[in-house]
């Protein structure tokens, strides 16, 4: 047994169709949904630190507002020096001088600024090539640079503009005394102090989350409708001939029993739902359906490249066996039983295109394949 591979035309075809191959649609779902994920994770742990800084200041709100014994004096004039507390152990582990701290707001700034802006444009960039039918690659990098953009701003803002502190909150006890109610309200009124707002950066956010949000509102535009009817077209007309890719039509005595060829109708050469193989067996061998006994004129049979598996271009022939074999995954299928699966993870039959030769000798198409080409959803529930 020997592999014979399809006429020279065979190979300048394969080059050109063969690394233009699609992703599936599972994998693009798959990849979405990771995304998707993956951003939903990050907002459930940001709501999470939000909730617990919430719950931080509302505990020390809450014993600021407790009101204090009534001959004891409050705490509305001048505040005190707080006494020494079991805090004054804290850690700041930010830099020591001034200027590394001005520095290190600066190039803090600039970076996160930087990632809300990549976010910003990606976003933007998403939505545009979401709704101009942009291809799988530009929605799948503009996706990736928006989420990661906004992760990144917001690692930046945490690391470099907050100031970091090295804490141990001791157990208190249930009660506090009238000095520990005064060092919790001068902490209160001088965090203030270390608070770096950048309302340049909260715009910047805000943008970031507003793109962003418009782009998965924009992803619902397609739950709404069914696959287009594009899909159910016919890429193949009566009447058209078989072309190579360099356009020279093809006749009855193009191949010898056992050869190949790749071809195209004559208006659309060179296009990848259009590739057909082209093969020539002994017509005696046939074993077609009885719908299709008129569909190989003198041997000649037309099967579509495109594998019913995961869209590969299926570009090699057995001719000792009559086997055509998908190099992807190894599925074979039977071309004198109307090319029908014999191995291999492909369930369904590559459609084939009916054949006719007209008073010239010229091989001409009869119609459209048998249905559409390449793997779909179309036979699920057959």
């Amino acid at each position: 047994m020997s592999d014979k591979p399809v006429d020279p035309g065979d190979a300048r075809a394969a080059e050109e169709t063969g690394a233009k191959k699609e992703p599936s649609l599972t994998r693009d779902l798959a990849r979405l949904g990771a995304s998707l994920w993956h951003f939903a994770g990050a907002m459930v742990s940001i709501g999470a630190d939000l909730l617990e800084t919430a719950r931080n200041v509302e505990q020390k709100v809450d014993a600021l507002t407790s009101p204090l014994p009534a001959d004891e004096p409050g705490i509305d004039g001048p505040i005190a020096p707080p006494a020494e507390t079991d805090r004054d152990s804290d850690r700041d582990l930010g830099p020591a001088s001034a200027p590394a701290r001005l520095r290190r707001l600066r190039w803090g700034t600039a970076f996160a600024f930087s990632a809300f802006a990549a976010a910003i444009v990606a976003g933007i960039g998403f939505i545009c090539f979401y709704w101009t039918r942009g291809t799988n690659e530009q929605l799948g990098v503009t996706l990736a640079i928006a989420l990661g953009g906004t992760g990144c701003a917001l690692v930046f803002y945490a690391r470099w503009l907050i100031r970091p502190t090295e804490a141990i909150e001791p157990r208190p006890e249930l009660s506090s005394a009238e000095e520990e109610r005064a060092a919790i309200a001068h902490t209160y009124r001088s965090a203030a102090e270390d608070t770096h707002r950048r309302t340049l950066l909260q715009w910047m956010g805000a943008m970031t989350v507003g793109v962003l949000a418009a782009g998965v509102v924009s992803l619902l535009r397609s739950l709404g409708s069914n696959p287009d009817q594009t899909l159910y077209s016919r890429v193949w007309k009566h009447g058209e001939r078989l072309m190579t890719i360099d356009s020279n039509p093809l006749t009855i005595h193009s191949l010898d029993t056992g050869g190949t060829a790749i071809v195209f109708p004559e208006s659309s050469v060179g296009s990848e739902k259009t590739q057909t193989v082209l093969i020539r067996v002994n017509p005696d061998l046939l074993q077609l359906p009885s719908a299709r006994s008129d569909w190989a004129p003198l041997g000649y049979l037309a099967y579509s490249r495109v594998c019913t598996h995961a869209g590969c271009a299926v570009g090699m022939y057995e001719a000792e066996q009559n086997l055509l074999l998908c190099p992807c995954h190894q599925s074979t299928f039977d071309v004198l039983r109307g090319a029908v699966p014999t191995s291999g993870p492909a369930a369904r039959p590559l459609p084939q295109l009916p054949l006719y030769a007209d008073s010239d000798g010229t091989l001409r198409a009869g119609g459209g394949f048998s249905e559409p080409t390449g793997p779909g959803f179309w036979g699920i529930d057959d």
